[in-house]
């Protein structure tokens, strides 16, 4: 990071903003030798829950967010919160308050009724604020990619 003094250093911070941020948006990059509209980065924004150290993201079970995986787990992840305007007499002293965390890491589709359950609870507890009973051909329909955290740096300002 090239401003450390911006740097997010405390462990817990950085926890708060994957439990209470709405939305990450996830980067996924082509493999290589891809040619066509897979051969340009992907970005989407999704919804997301945090758990031990893994993102589960709730999706369909086909489309190119999951083609793209499939071929090239490797992922990048941005969650931010905007926190403000930093006001100035001088349009250069402008600035923004804000937390922001980038995160790099390895995706995989869940399979089996059971992780996907546990996935769908992460996820319906932290956007419903409480679990659901879940039918298991509502299960089987729905997708959950699972990120395993390799690094993760935050930054405020």
């Amino acid at each position: 990071m090239r401003r450390r003094e911006k740097e997010i250093r405390n462990q817990q911070v950085l926890e708060e903003l994957l439990r209470s941020a709405p939305v990450c948006r996830i980067g996924l990059a082509p493999a290589a030798g891809d040619a066509g509209a897979e051969d340009y980065p992907f970005v989407v924004p999704v919804h997301f829950a945090h758990a031990s150290g893994r993102i589960y993201i709730h999706c369909a079970r086909t489309g190119r967010k999951i083609d793209m995986l499939t071929k090239n787990p490797r992922v990048c992840l941005e969650i931010d919160e905007y926190l403000g305007l930093k006001a100035a007499d001088k349009a250069c002293d402008y600035g923004t308050r804000f937390r922001s965390l980038i995160a790099f890491g390895r995706a995989r589709i869940v399979a089996g009724t059971g992780k996907k359950r546990r996935a769908l609870q992460l996820l319906m507890e932290k956007y419903a604020g409480r679990g659901f009973d879940l039918d298991e051909r509502e299960i089987e329909r729905v997708g959950i990619i699972e990120i395993r955290l390799e690094e993760v740096t935050g930054k405020q300002g």
